[in-house]
């Protein structure tokens, strides 16, 4: 294993002294730009690797707080972004030796509406930084150019948006997501058969920032083969059970050649729950997520896989980045922003996730 460098070895690579390493490394004091680009140039090419830790005690000495905004769609127990809310506590508790101050924004991540008018809210409040959800893009992007303006910076969670600045972003790969969805799809359901691709119905925007890329995706996988297969696409109301559940048993009435449901949110269960026990034999259903719905459908049988984001770690990430930006005044460039994709059967749910 490589071993980590020290500072004193920085110093004497970069031809400086020890106590301007430690300003660079610290972000106080001031360095001249050529000293500054001589410890970087050692920093990008060596093994270093910051200890946010070490640099939150002398960030506490300042006296000095941070104060993060975080927002993000508001979740059930045991839903997706409940999994990111969990992962960002848990890395605020676990950098809890530095003084942070925490405000959380949530809007409904069914509404584009809710989400500008929370999106206006945080974009006037004081702040160090901001943890942003990308559930939609032109919500998002306004947001991202008025916090550019004031100099706030910023770390995405859950996707990314082109013509935003942000200082971070963590999240699986959305393309790769389709297409895994549309593989395992279209290996799991007979020839000939249809497939139904089922997204949530919105307010003020009909799909989202990854149901977007997932659906494009999706569609691309079978136009790349040249096949005949045919997709039947239907909007369901995520947020209301009994009208969803209505409304899927209408669709799979009008449509007795569906073999397989694609569920392009981590509300699979929702559709899951629905499907009568009439149509159910020979009906593969996958979606995203092991969330606690999910994983209780995985279990019972009544859901076949799941494509697994992490979104635990996400949140985790996100924070962790976050804060090395603005102890260190420089993105973390060992962090990775995108996540590994898991892909869940009942045989691989390990007990630990279907509890959660």
């Amino acid at each position: 294993m490589e071993q980590q460098l020290t500072i004193k070895q920085i110093a004497q690579l970069a031809g400086v002294s020890v106590g301007t390493v430690d300003r660079v490394l610290h972000n106080r004091g001031k360095v001249s730009d050529k000293a500054l680009a001589a410890v970087q140039a050692v920093l990008d090419t060596q093994s270093y690797r910051y200890n946010i830790h070490t640099s939150a005690v002398a960030f506490k000495k300042t006296g000095k707080s941070l104060h993060l905004l975080i927002s993000i769609p508001s979740s059930e127990k045991g839903e997706y972004w409940d999994l990111v809310r969990q992962g960002l506590d848990k890395a605020l508790r676990e950098y809890g030796d530095i003084s942070i101050v925490c405000e959380y924004f949530f809007f409904d991540q069914f509404s584009s509406l809710s989400c500008r008018d929370v999106f206006h809210k945080v974009a006037s409040q004081p702040c160090s930084a901001v943890i942003l959800g990308t559930t939609f893009i032109a919500e998002t992007r306004e947001l991202c150019w008025r916090l550019d303006e004031r100099g706030v910076p910023y770390v995405f969670v859950d996707g990314s948006v082109p013509g935003t600045n942000p200082v971070g972003r963590f999240m699986v790969d959305q393309n790769v997501c389709g297409r895994l969805l549309a593989r395992l799809m279209d290996g799991f359901t007979p020839d000939g058969s249809e497939i139904a691709v089922l997204l949530p119905r919105r307010i003020g925007t009909q799909i989202s920032n990854n149901s977007a890329l997932r659906l494009q995706a999706f569609k691309d996988y079978f136009a790349a083969r040249g096949s005949k297969r045919i997709i039947k696409e239907s909007f369901f109301p995520a947020a209301d059970a009994a009208e969803a559940s209505a409304e899927i048993v209408s669709f799979l009435e009008k449509n007795p050649k569906v073999r397989g449901i694609a569920v392009v949110i981590s509300a699979g269960y929702r559709v899951a729950d629905a499907v009568p026990d009439s149509r159910r034999e020979g009906l593969v259903i996958g979606g995203f997520d092991v969330t606690e719905g999910n994983s209780r459908c995985i279990l019972a049988g009544t859901m076949d896989f799941l494509i697994n984001q992490h979104p635990d770690r996400q949140g985790f990430c996100a924070v962790e980045s976050l804060l090395h930006f603005l102890l260190y005044g420089a993105p973390d460039k060992s962090s990775e922003g995108r996540l590994p994709i898991d892909i869940v059967f009942k045989e691989n749910l390990m007990p630990r996730q279907a509890a959660e």
